[in-house]
């Protein structure tokens, strides 16, 4: 390759042949957002169900961090369920 051709970025051992972009990292960087907006999806409003093995959205209600909030200690909530 004639030398006009070699782009250098600050180091001899970096140098670009205006390589295409590998089909591995283009992959990645389409399947990435899709599983963490699958992941967001899935988790939005807590775990539950099959995704949930270790009781935490009843943890996460004790703690009042689930929508809709609803303050389990609110001591008018608690004269309504009567």
């Amino acid at each position: 390759m004639p030398e006009e051709e070699i782009e250098t970025y600050g180091d001899a051992r970096i140098a670009s042949y205006d390589n295409p972009v590998p089909g591995w990292l283009i992959a990645t960087y389409i399947i990435m957002p899709i599983i963490g907006l699958l992941g967001f999806y899935l988790y939005w409003n807590g775990s539950h169900g099959y995704l949930d093995r270790g009781y935490w959205h009843q943890l996460q209600q004790a703690a009042n961090t689930t929508y809709p909030f609803v303050n389990e200690d609110d001591p008018k909530l608690s004269k309504e369920k009567l």
